[in-house]
């Protein structure tokens, strides 16, 4: 019995494949290619354009990006419109004699991979421009020229794909072909699972495909936080930078190429930091901290001890900016600097008069805030705080208070910081310091329950 049905289905006539069905899913697979093709010349011309245009920034990259990715998108939902006519044909052929036979599961397969190709490559090309501009990327340290090359072939190739893919779907459109009579639905599958992925990757890649992103951060850095200053040395290969983790994991970036991060321990770092600030001026001396939000600030409070032991009184805290008009991607490394104090004179009974112009802002271990001795909420809501700082400022400066030795209002603060506090409670008190115009911030480690 088998065997005659094995014999039954080789003796089914062949029957020629409907020349009209083949070209409407040609032209529904053409669209993509040109599109992707399309897309990828813009962005060459965009390329062109900021090669000529030297103090172009992030901003023009960006926007010449997502100009050339929109005939890669438009033709995408095209592709997906015509796609439903390829399927309301098939059911036709389905419910009607026909003398013709569908295309064959293949022909639906090959042309819907084959149309993406063009856009792939496009796409794969954005990644990299992405991939080149966001912050801590492997491959990000050389700029697009590092990789302008790779960039070329790979539009070059969107670009040659595209007539080539187009030669080959409309010859297997219009060549003779025929096929043994089959399941019908078999077609209608295929074409509908090629719909799906059209109207999944029109609807996919702009998501996937949107803006830089930070990269390889090995901690949680506090976000969205103003009045921090840019400051290009954190690209620097000589700088020192150390992150903390939530769990007290000590890291140095080692190398600015591949962005790695080598672990230490609090014992080998004084020796770390003598070896980085030993050719340094003074004015130079400064060591970049990255560190989780999660992180206890009694951890963070020895880091910064093992620091001012070694003669550097100043600290930068990296953190990540708000999305403005000067950076709205993000990606331009800013930071707090805060000073940290002397180390305390050991000399018996000696005493220091207190200077009545300090301001201490308190954080407590229940989030209260003080100023000196004064209620200023919690770290919630610090608006009390920062009005009040900039109160006293606007009476210093009227009453002519200055720093000694200085022609300067006198505006530091110090910050008193419970050691069971989370360090993102820490950045929103420096947060609000330094915006009621603080400068400099101090950290005080010493005498701190």
């Amino acid at each position: 019995m088998d065997a005659s049905m094995l014999n039954a289905e080789e003796n089914q006539p062949r029957l020629r494949i409907s020349v009209i069905a083949r070209l409407i899913a040609t032209f529904t697979y053409i669209i993509p290619a040109i599109g992707g093709a399309l897309s990828s010349i813009l962005l060459m011309r965009v390329f062109r354009a900021l090669a000529a245009n030297e103090s172009a920034g992030i901003d023009a990259v960006m926007g010449g990006m997502k100009e050339a990715s929109l005939p890669a998108i438009i033709s995408l939902y095209l592709a997906a419109l015509c796609g439903i006519v390829v399927i309301i044909v098939l059911v036709v052929r389905m419910i009607v004699q026909t003398e013709t036979a569908s295309p064959p599961i293949w022909f639906f397969a090959i042309g819907g991979i084959l149309c993406l190709l063009p856009a792939g490559l496009f796409w794969k090309a954005q990644l990299m421009v992405l991939e080149v501009l966001s912050p801590g990327s492997s491959i990000g340290a050389g700029g697009i020229g590092s990789v302008g090359a790779y960039l070329s072939q790979l539009l070059m190739l969107s670009v040659i794909a595209a007539p080539i893919v187009i030669i080959l779907l409309v010859a297997a459109s219009v060549l003779p072909l025929t096929s043994r009579s089959r399941a019908k639905w078999l077609p209608l599958m295929a074409a509908t699972a090629i719909e799906i992925l059209l109207i999944a990757v029109a609807v996919a890649v702009p998501f996937l495909i949107n803006e830089p992103k930070r990269k390889n951060e090995l901690v949680n850095l506090p976000v969205n936080v103003k009045y921090a200053d840019s400051d290009y040395d954190l690209e620097k290969e000589s700088s020192m930078i150390l992150t903390l983790t939530a769990e007290n994991k000590l890291y140095q970036r080692q190398n600015r190429v591949e962005r790695t991060e080598n672990s230490i321990t609090k014992e080998e770092l004084p020796e770390k930091l003598k070896s980085s600030m030993k050719d340094k001026t003074p004015d130079r001396r400064i060591v970049y901290f990255k560190c989780d939000v999660n992180a206890s600030f009694e951890n963070v409070l020895q880091v910064f001890d093992i620091i001012r032991k070694a003669d550097i009184d100043k600290v930068g805290l990296v953190v990540v900016g708000e999305k403005n008009n000067t950076d709205p991607y993000q990606v331009n490394p800013i930071r707090f600097e805060v000073k940290l104090p002397l180390e305390p004179t050991k000399k018996a009974n000696e005493m220091v008069r207190p200077n009545p112009l300090t301001l201490v802002a308190i954080l407590e271990r229940d989030g209260k805030l003080m100023l000196n001795r004064e209620d200023m909420g919690t770290i919630s809501d610090t608006k009390k705080l920062e009005n009040m700082l900039v109160e006293v400022f606007k009476e210093r400066e009227y009453n002519g208070v200055f720093r000694e030795g200085t022609n300067e209002v006198e505006k530091t603060v110090f910050l008193k910081i419970s050691k069971s506090s989370k360090y993102g409670d820490f950045i929103k008190l420096v947060e609000a310091v330094k915006g009621a115009g603080t400068q400099p911030i101090g950290i005080q480690i010493d005498d701190i329950n």
